[in-house]
């Protein structure tokens, strides 16, 4: 069979056509065809700038790397990924200083509050307050401080390095039963609290408590209470395992955060915030916490802390987190990226990086580690650099740091809203969208995944989902807007963004019910190839090189987990489903399907396995890839027929040669095998198993026996 290499370029046809629409259109098809300079392939525009740019004469391989401790140890003058400020601040790398806002943290009150999107810099935020408040970091003080706006002692505050400062973070992992994910989060605390115990040398004043963590941190207080000593407490991400939790298994993030009515206590979470409060009065000399998050929806869930101050919408802590354009300015004089040249830069990251606006900020800020992605690559990367200097086409992907990237499963969520289609109509066809009320500073899952249907509460929903959209970082408040004291109007912030998170929301929610309806009521290998067709269209362009087996399982684990959400509830998906097996010395081992689909009578079983273009030997020769590249042997591959296909060798990661049919005959053996034990397990069902094969663009699909 042929495969056909489709494409659909006429956005406008995944709306639902309106009057609204149709006098927008204009506009829309202006402003899709903007995202879609960056999306779609550019036959004739894009160039390979990695051998086609000429040299520039910026001396920026001096200042790569800097020297640490006996000159030996090198490491980057831009700390991506890395939050320990002390480790920065000793390695002298780049650090843009936020400790004049120190004073006003500790006069806006002993328990803060505080959310940003992802990837910020709220970690290195607590790190540095860490370093500040630390009693142990007294005589460090010099070394870690002077230069900033702190480190003259007419700026010092009373709390300077007064307190026992404990760091606590919640990331642990949410698969196995409620009691596993309950005993982990106890095995956490008690972990930061013997780390704490060490460093202050208090570990023969007390006992850790395994079984609850809670007990542990109480003793912890009394003991301090005894030594007349400060305590702060230091939360990164509270709710990085919440929201992992929320959106896959809803049921235990109800029992876990949530907790059973009536009974405050069933809920670890709400627990753990009962005792931090409990510690604001029990006698300490002094007490403070600090806690930092994506979103409020896990604390308003676990209603355990209403004493803290929600410090996010103060407008003094508008540029807490985040660069300024000064501040890039300063990182690009430092490594000789002057003038012109300089201009150059700046302008290119303000188009792609900058734009955000959180209340009371005096400028857009740039995402911190979107901007050190950038930086990083400005000095290492030499074809890269001449690219942004010369002011050559870039491919978006080479600007998009996929750690940066928002999960699937709120992208499901959101596609999940009846309120979903509307929101983004308005946003590409008018210059802002308003909420009615306000950004909520706090919000409740159900509000999101199970809002009221009523025609009178649409405008909640739409302000739910607007809210939810601005804690993670999909739109911002305007310039104008977030001056004012309540921000109501939102844009996208930036190209990143515009493409990133609208395109993939599209496509979502453009999922129409037949693709999946066809395929579940009569699941045959042709019905699954079409579904998978019909979902890997809308985004083909994000399938290149980088791309991973596991990016072609998430596209379409969260095209369905949206499809189940809005229109089918009874639909339940399984990503990495878990199988506890034994082998023959009887020792527990687990192993992961790639995609489970259960109904109440067929249990559909899909392994995907994906060969990036660059692995098949055919392509070895090619050293630079770029969008020409790409669209050229997805229509090269598109001819080939499926045993062709399967006769392509591929170099894995071995440095192998092998087969296509090989690799999916491996997919073929292992969804066998979790066949049979779903059979072993529930024998009423009809089971059905499938192995996918995506061979550089096309898909091969086998439905086993």
């Amino acid at each position: 069979m042929k495969h056909t290499f489709l494409r659909k370029i006429n956005r406008l046809q995944l709306f639902t056509a309106s009057p609204k629409i149709n006098r927008s259109i204009l506009k829309i098809n202006n402003l899709t065809n903007d995202i879609n300079k960056f999306t779609i392939n550019r036959v004739n525009q894009t160039k390979n700038y990695s051998n086609t740019l000429k040299p520039t004469t910026n001396n920026v391989e001096n200042i790569k790397f800097k020297n640490i401790g006996d000159g030996n140890l090198l490491v980057p003058y831009f700390p991506y990924g890395e939050s320990d400020f002390a480790s920065i601040r000793r390695s002298k790398q780049f650090y843009v200083d936020k400790t004049n806002l120190i004073p006003l943290l500790e006069e806006s009150g002993k328990q803060l509050f505080f959310v940003r999107p992802p990837r910020w810099g709220k970690s290195l935020l607590l790190s540095m307050l860490s370093s500040y408040y630390d009693i142990n970091k007294k005589d460090e003080f010099d070394e870690l401080f002077s230069g900033l706006w702190i480190g003259d002692e007419n700026n010092w505050t009373p709390g300077k390095n007064q307190y026992h400062v404990l760091k606590l973070d919640f990331s642990i992992q949410v698969d196995g039963t409620t009691e596993d994910i309950n005993q982990r989060l106890h095995e956490k605390v008690n972990t930061s609290i013997y780390g704490f115990l060490r460093y202050y040398e208090l570990t023969k004043e007390m006992d850790i408590n395994h079984k609850n963590s809670f007990d542990t941190l109480a003793t912890l207080v009394a003991i301090l209470i005894e030594k007349g000593a400060k305590l702060m407490i230091l939360i990164d991400e509270y709710d990085r395992f919440a929201n992992k939790l929320m959106f896959e298994n809803p049921e235990k993030y109800q029992l876990i955060v949530e907790g059973k009515r009536g009974d405050p206590t069933s809920s670890p979470i709400r627990s753990f915030f009962e005792r931090l409060k409990e510690s604001s009065g029990v006698g300490l000399q002094d007490f403070r916490s600090i806690i930092t998050g994506i979103t409020p929806i896990a604390l308003a869930d676990a209603s355990g802390y209403n004493v803290s101050s929600n410090i996010s919408f103060d407008k003094i802590f508008g540029g807490l987190v985040g660069f300024t354009e000064n501040d890039l300015r300063m990182a690009l004089n430092n490594i000789d990226i002057i003038g012109n040249d300089q201009d150059i830069t700046i302008s290119t990251m303000k188009k792609y990086y900058k734009g955000y606006h959180f209340p009371g900020s005096k400028h857009a800020l740039f995402n911190t580690t979107l901007s050190m992605f950038f930086l990083n690559k400005l000095v290492k990367d030499e074809p890269f650099r001449n690219a942004v200097l010369q002011k050559q086409e870039i491919p978006l992907s080479i600007l998009t740091d996929t750690n940066t990237m928002i999960s699937e499963n709120v992208f499901a969520t959101l596609a999940s809203s009846v309120v979903s289609n509307d929101i983004i109509q308005q946003l590409l066809s008018k210059d802002y969208v308003e909420v009615t009320e306000s950004i909520y500073p706090s919000l409740k899952l159900r509000e999101i995944i199970d809002p009221p249907s009523n025609e009178e509460d649409i405008q909640k929903i739409r302000d739910n989902a607007l809210s939810f959209m601005y804690y993670h970082g999909m739109v911002t408040f305007t310039k104008e807007s977030s001056k004012q004291m309540n921000p109501k109007q939102l844009l996208i912030p930036n190209e990143i963004a515009k493409v990133q998170y609208l395109e993939q929301l599209r496509r979502l929610i453009s999922l129409h019910e037949n693709d999946v309806s066809t395929f579940i009521n009569e699941p045959t290998q042709d019905n699954l190839r079409m579904l998978l067709n019909n979902i890997l269209e809308k985004q083909e362009t994000i399938y290149d090189n980088s791309m991973s087996e596991g990016g072609l399982q998430a596209s379409i684990e969260s095209a369905l987990r949206a499809y189940c959400l809005f229109r089918n509830k009874e639909l339940k998906i399984q990503a990495e489903k878990e199988y506890h097996v034994k082998n023959s010395n009887n020792k527990e081992y687990i192993k992961r399907a790639d995609l489970v689909i259960r109904t109440s009578k067929k249990v559909l079983i899909i392994e995907f396995k994906r060969i990036r273009p660059n692995s098949l030997t055919k392509y070895s020769n090619i050293e630079y890839w770029n969008p020409q590249i790409f669209k050229n042997i997805f229509k090269d591959l598109s001819k080939q027929t499926d045993e062709e296909l399967l006769e392509m060798e591929v170099l894995t990661h071995a440095k192998e040669k092998v087969v296509a049919r090989s690799i999916l005959n491996s997919a073929i053996s292992q969804v066998k095998q979790y066949a049979q034990y779903e059979n072993d397990a529930d024998k009423s069902k009809s089971i059905h198993k499938y192995a996918v094969i995506q061979v550089g663009w096309p898909l091969i699909v086998r439905k086993l026996n």
